[in-house]
This record gives C-alpha cells, sequence and structure tokens, in this order.
C-alpha cells in the first residue's frame, strides 16, 4: 500500500517535468527560427553589378561577399597594364587590357578560345572562400595580386524548415494528453 502512494506522487511530477521539457525544446526551436529568419541578411538570390579595378599589385575590392545564388556581372577594368583575373572554382580566366571596356575571356574547361566580353557573369552556386588572382604577369610583385569571393550559405529556408519542425516537435509535447490515472 506504501509503494501505491509514492507512486501517484512521483506521477505528476514526471509529468510536470516533460510539461517543461516539452516548453524549452519550444522556446529553443522558436528562438533559433526567429533569429535565423529575422536577422538573416542573406534573402532571395539577387544580381548584383561590381566593377573590379586591376593595378599593379591589387585589385579593388580586394574581397567580394556574396550569398549562394546570387548572379555576379563582374566588370573588370585595368588601370595601368595588362592584368589576368582567374576565379578558382568558377572556371573562369580573362585578360583584362588598359583603358579598353571589355576583357578577352575563356572558360578553361571548354579550351583555349578567348571572346572578348564587357562582362562575365557568374552564378554563385558554391559556398566557401574563391581566389581570385592575377593569371597574366604583370610586374615583380604579380605573385601578390589577388582577391576573394566568399559566398555564404544561404540559411533563410534552412532556418524556416527548422524553426517549423521545432515547433511542431515542442506543441506535439506540450499537448500530449495526459494518461487515464488509475481510481484509488
Amino acid at each position: 500500500m506504501a509503494l501505491e502512494v509514492v507512486a501517484d506522487v512521483a506521477r505528476p511530477r514526471a509529468r510536470t517535468r516533460w510539461r517543461t521539457a516539452a516548453i524549452l525544446a519550444a522556446a529553443v526551436g522558436l528562438g533559433a527560427g526567429a533569429g535565423i529568419l529575422l536577422f538573416n541578411t542573406s534573402g532571395p538570390p539577387k544580381d548584383r553589378d561590381i566593377t573590379i579595378y586591376a593595378k599593379q599589385y591589387s585589385f579593388e575590392p580586394p574581397i567580394i561577399r556574396a550569398n549562394r545564388g546570387d548572379r555576379l556581372h563582374l566588370k573588370l577594368v585595368s588601370l595601368d597594364v595588362v592584368h589576368g583575373f582567374y576565379l578558382e572554382g568558377y572556371d573562369v580566366d580573362a585578360e583584362i587590357l588598359p583603358q579598353q571596356k571589355n576583357a578577352l575571356v575563356r572558360h578553361p574547361s571548354q579550351g583555349d578560345q578567348r571572346v572578348e566580353q564587357e562582362e562575365i557573369t557568374v552564378v554563385a552556386t558554391q559556398t566557401g572562400k574563391f581566389r581570385y588572382r592575377c593569371s597574366h604577369t604583370c610586374g615583380a610583385l604579380h605573385p601578390f595580386m589577388s582577391g576573394e569571393l566568399i559566398v555564404a550559405p544561404n540559411h533563410s529556408l534552412h532556418g524556416g524548415i527548422g524553426a517549423s519542425l521545432g515547433l511542431l516537435v515542442g506543441f506535439a509535447l506540450v499537448v500530449r494528453r495526459r494518461e487515464p490515472t488509475a481510481a484509488a
């Protein structure tokens, strides 16, 4: 008889702990999801026009930040001598002539044919850091002439899915039906 009394006292405490854990899980899920959705600056993919100026021995801008899915329209301008522009991971190599609007662009995987283009369009399909560098010897410090394309992942979709799942799990635990208690 004494054992039954202890079991009946412990059962409400276990339910309270489960509800508390469920509420905490829901709050964590909501907080994480809301943080990602409200404070994520990536947003939907964008079309961006970027002019890259090459001069001995640097590129301006030295760092380009983009989000996955962005379409980058790159215009290359040489301010002094002949420069190159090779973007790692994106199959782009160009020769930039001084005082010219157009660059001679080739895609190394497709051969050595160069095509004169005013701009190069790159879709940021891969996340990570990609170096761009001068691919035409332009002077003594040529090996140090480089820049970075940093492509961040687009978290909006994943954050929304995670928040929704966290919310569903949290509510499922909170709304869980009580087990019927045995009559004393």
